[in-house]
């Protein structure tokens, strides 16, 4: 009887141990001490900019992150944004992989085969494109396509009010029907 209750106690014993170990997984990774969390969150939502009660902009992301303490907004997944002009009437889009929107200066920068249309069909394409609020300017720092409907042209960088109207590129290589004057 000593032996079965030995035997019995041996085994409670195994299957203790093996109970209380833990099968080899991945410890989580941990999370960075500076790592913030967003103060809000939305997917696939839309966000409408005004000024003065008028409609500036109407923003599309997949996924939109506030972060009160940093003062941005973070657009991920996808952007798609409509801008109106100071008369509320509609001028362009502008699609991305992402951005960032800084919400005291609402400067924005856009990255990520980033595309703006214009309504009177002007293209411009990019990988990272800026919005400098107080100076009303759209730049571009990196390699741009612009395109209308007398030119093809590429170039450096790229600084441009709202409408795209008066730009400027620098290095500009491609094909134009302007006539362009020549200097002496």
């Amino acid at each position: 009887m000593m032996k079965l209750i030995l035997k019995i106690l041996l085994l409670l014993i195994i299957v203790g141990l093996f109970a209380c170990s833990t099968p080899n997984e991945e410890p989580s990774a941990p999370k960075a001490e500076n790592e913030q969390l967003p103060d809000q969150e939305s997917w696939q939502s839309t966000i409408i900019i005004t000024k003065d009660g008028r409609r500036m902009a109407e923003v599309w992301a997949g996924y939109i992150a506030s972060y009160d303490k940093k003062n941005e907004t973070v657009l991920k997944d996808s952007i798609h944004i409509d801008f109106y002009n100071q008369e509320g009437n509609h001028n362009s889009v502008l699609t991305a992989k992402n951005g960032v929107v800084y919400d005291q200066t609402n400067n924005m920068v856009a990255k990520g085969n980033v595309i703006v249309v214009s309504d009177s069909g002007i293209v411009l394409e990019t990988e990272e494109l800026k919005w400098d609020n107080q100076k009303q300017k759209i730049i571009s720092n990196v390699p741009v396509i612009f395109t209308s409907k007398t030119e093809k042209l590429l170039g450096d960088s790229f600084i441009s009010d709202p409408d795209l109207k008066n730009y400027e590129i620098k290095n500009a290589r491609g094909y134009t029907q302007r006539i362009i004057p020549l200097e002496k």
